[in-house]
């Protein structure tokens, strides 16, 4: 699977950003990520939180857990691989 990554710009200029992606069919995937201040640099002790959203409620969703980034602001979790549903990753920061 090839890497997905976004923008601050993107980010910033429209608050929701999507990407459509299939998924390999094993029972769990492991996400990793970097997330970076406004200014480009690596953010460290942000949080992610991973969600479920619910195809039978709109705007509900079902959390999964949450993960905070590396000095280096890496992160990475592992989630369970449930077919047909769509995941959404938030990321806050104190800054």
């Amino acid at each position: 699977m090839s890497d997905i990554c976004f923008t601050g710009c993107q980010i910033i200029c429209s608050e929701i950003v999507t990407a459509d992606v299939t998924l390999p069919a094993n029972p769990f995937l492991f996400l990793t990520g970097i997330v970076y201040s406004p200014k480009g640099e690596p953010l460290p002790n942000a949080a992610i939180e991973i969600r479920i959203l619910d195809p039978e409620k709109p705007n509900k969703t079902i959390p999964l857990g949450v993960t905070f980034t590396l000095l280096d602001g890496t992160y990475g979790i592992t989630i369970p691989n449930i077919p047909g549903r769509q995941y959404e990753l938030l990321a806050f920061s104190s800054i």
